[in-house]
């Protein structure tokens, strides 16, 4: 009947194990998540000149993909007429 040796040792390690698990135990939420700190964000305060100018600039943009996305449209169906007419 062997292996009781084997058995001895593996209660030992599962019951030093099981002491570091009591050990390691967090007490409360704050050492789980951390502890709250309020973050405060630095904004710069924008004058309604600077606002005009940020409104341009998204406009110009906008424009500019548009235009962008109407020619990649156009340029695909182009293609594929020209696909379809060249194999069938």
């Amino acid at each position: 009947m062997g292996g009781g040796g084997f058995m001895l040792d593996a209660v030992k390690s599962f019951k030093a194990n099981r002491e570091l698990v009591k050990k390691r135990k967090l007490k409360n939420k704050g050492d789980v998540y951390g502890r709250e700190v309020a973050t405060q964000l630095n904004l710069k305060k924008s004058t309604p000149l600077d606002m005009l100018r940020i409104r341009k600039k998204i406009a110009q943009r906008k424009r500019k993909d548009r235009k962008a996305t109407f020619y990649t449209i156009l340029t695909m169906i182009l293609f594929g007429l020209l696909l379809y007419y060249l194999f069938f």
